[in-house]
């Protein structure tokens, strides 16, 4: 085994699992913006215990995919092909959504926010379109 198994192995692990939080982080905020009246604590709570996984999990995965993804690059030593800039674009794209709901979600847990960004909404659909074209492009690397 090479250092480039390993290095692939732990991106696809981290990935897995940051995508697996991200689902769980956009559907927890978006329940919890929609729970009003007597189901604020609950919500409230809920907001406050993803947050504490997100920031136990969710987010270190995040960063393990950023390493390992990068210094599969830069072992690589070549310019990445059109298809590797276009699943970075997307996977910036993953972050700035996971940015997001964690700021919403620490919004949330704080009983701060009466309204979400209508993004919330639909972060779950655009997450399974962004890991869609993401296999697309890793597994049939058209440019």
């Amino acid at each position: 085994m090479n250092v480039h198994s390993w290095l692939n192995a732990l991106h696809i692990i981290a990935a897995v699992i940051w995508m697996g939080g991200i689902f769980v982080m956009a559907t927890a905020a978006a329940w919890c913006a929609q729970a009003g009246g007597k189901n604020a604590p609950a919500a409230t709570a809920l907001a406050a215990f993803v947050r504490s996984w997100s920031r136990k999990v969710t987010t270190p995965a995040m960063i393990v995919l950023w390493v390992m993804g990068l210094a599969m690059v830069v072992a690589h030593g070549q310019m990445p092909h059109l298809w590797l800039i276009l699943k970075l674009v997307v996977v910036v794209l993953l972050s700035g959504i996971h940015g997001m709901l964690s700021a919403t979600l620490r919004r949330l847990a704080g009983g701060e926010i009466a309204k979400v960004p209508g993004m919330v909404s639909r972060a779950t659909t655009f997450v399974i379109v962004a890991v869609a074209v993401i296999i697309l492009l890793v597994v049939f690397r058209p440019f």
